[in-house]
């Protein structure tokens, strides 16, 4: 429960709008072309700065430190806005006793001093959020250019001692699942979805023809990267992508506000 809130406020931080292709999109889009062939896959540099714009390899690891500190800090601030919402929420959705919220640090240390114990989330939580959440950390480290290896510590580390043992321990113990399915699964989950990016980067961020698609299957299999590359990037023409927009307005009941609109441009 608590990963999947992660991951519903992660896909809520931005609103898609769809623009009209130009004319070399619409001749791509034509195409009956869902993944790269040969043909239209771009030229690898081993030395690019960008890990999509490198040979695919398990091993290599030459990490921007600048992107993986940004993507764990977005992670973190997320985190704790996470945790800060599951406290004022109802027990009948957390799942947790009134009792655990008077004493956050006593309950903490009482939640992590003993052994861990086998929740009773649903299947779905257990065994879909997580390994999602495991391979959204997982990508964070991966797409700024970590090893396999590497990304599986980032993420057995984010979710075991920052979320499982940290954040989470105020309320609950930590749970056996999650300890071992969130990394694990993850991990795979995590190496499938970064081959699937470089798929789609690829082949122009288009997926099916779509530009679209691309860009929302790439945003849910890798939010942590693409919030940062989009957030910080050092070329205006990335920023002025996504723009802002107000209009105040009258409710029914009289009542006067502001309207504000997210617009990302494809």
């Amino acid at each position: 429960m608590k990963h999947s809130i992660i991951c519903l406020l992660t896909g809520l931080l931005l609103s898609f709008s769809a623009f009209a292709e130009d004319a070399a999109t619409k001749e791509v889009a034509s195409k009956d072309v869902s993944w790269p062939t040969v043909q239209n896959l771009k030229e690898k540099d081993p030395n690019a700065a960008n890990v999509y714009d490198r040979p695919y390899s398990l091993t290599e690891n030459k990490v921007d430190t600048k992107l993986l500190l940004q993507n764990t800090g977005g992670l973190v601030g997320l985190s704790v806005v996470t945790m800060g919402l599951l406290y004022i929420a109802p027990s009948s959705f957390t799942n947790w006793d009134d009792e655990d919220r008077k004493h956050p640090l006593s309950k903490w240390w009482d939640n992590v001093s003993r052994a861990p114990v086998w929740d009773k989330d649903d299947f779905f939580l257990n065994y879909v959020t997580h390994p999602y959440a495991g391979a959204v950390y997982y990508m964070g480290a991966r797409s700024a250019g970590a090893n396999a290896g590497y990304s599986f510590l980032y993420s057995f580390a984010l979710s075991t001692f920052f979320w499982e043992c940290g954040i989470e321990a105020l309320a609950e113990r930590p749970s056996i699942q999650d300890l071992i399915v969130t990394p694990v699964f993850g991990a795979i989950f995590g190496e499938g979805f970064y081959q699937a990016k470089r798929h789609i980067v690829d082949n122009n961020r288009e997926l099916l023809g779509s530009r679209i698609l691309g860009q929302t299957t790439i945003f849910l299999m890798d939010p942590l990267t693409e919030m940062s590359e989009f957030f910080f990037a050092d070329k205006p023409e990335e920023k002025q992508k996504f723009s802002f927009s107000s209009q105040p307005f009258v409710s029914k009941n009289n009542s006067f506000g502001y309207g504000l609109r997210m617009t990302y441009h494809f």
